[in-house]
Order: structure tokens, then C-alpha cells, then sequence
């Protein structure tokens, strides 16, 4: 586990690297996680200390929403006002983020998929 941790944020690190030394207008984290999703195509899926450490960091998932739950609740009057534009672009991204979701994880199936021999 701790070895895909160590992976995940070497590929953060570089990828802030990246943006840097290039000045790219793109999060270098962005950068980063699209490294490592080449890596693990380049390997075609076969980084099981990468799912281990990717597994973990699942499980945390609601503790790394409670300070965004935190600061949604103290800025409530700020927010208010713009309520609509926020209500639809939220709309929008959850749509455009399940359906890139699916679409990758579908993609990503076939290379978990175990060789047959069908001869």
C-alpha cells in the first residue's frame, strides 16, 4: 500500500514539476494523474500496489469533504446569491463527471479483463 501512495504522489510531484519548468496552464496534479494513468496503460493495468494505495486513499474520501462541507456552511450568505449559475454549472460538471467516469471505466475494463486461450 504504501508503495502506491509513494507512486501517487511521485506522479503529483512531477507533474507540478511539469507545469514549473513549462508554465503549462494546467494543475500540476491534473498533470501528474494523467502521468501515472499513462504509466499504468504502459503496463496495461498491471500496478497492483498502485490499486492498493489508490484503495486506501478511496476509503478516506469523506474525511477530505468535511472541510469543503465546513467552509460551504460559513460562506451560506455568499453563496445564496449566486445560487442559480452555481446550482447549474454543479449540475453540469456532476453530469459530465459521471459520464466521464463511466466512459473511463469502461475503457479501463479491457485491461483487466484475463487473457483467453482459445485454441
Amino acid at each position: 500500500m504504501i508503495q502506491g501512495l509513494v507512486m501517487l504522489v511521485a506522479g503529483q510531484l512531477v507533474g507540478e514539476a511539469t507545469v514549473a519548468v513549462t508554465g503549462l496552464p494546467v494543475p500540476g496534479a491534473v498533470v501528474g494523474m494523467g502521468l501515472v494513468l499513462l504509466l499504468l496503460v504502459a503496463r496495461r493495468g498491471q500496478l497492483p500496489e498502485l490499486r492498493r494505495g489508490g484503495s486506501a486513499l478511496l476509503m478516506l474520501v469523506p474525511l477530505f469533504l468535511v472541510p469543503v462541507s465546513v467552509g460551504i456552511m460559513e460562506q451560506g450568505d455568499a453563496l445564496q446569491a449566486d445560487a442559480w449559475p452555481l446550482a447549474a454549472s454543479l449540475v453540469i460538471s456532476i453530469v459530465l463527471g459521471m459520464a466521464a467516469t463511466g466512459l473511463t471505466i469502461r475503457w479501463m475494463r479491457r485491461f483487466d479483463q484475463p487473457e483467453r486461450d482459445d485454441a
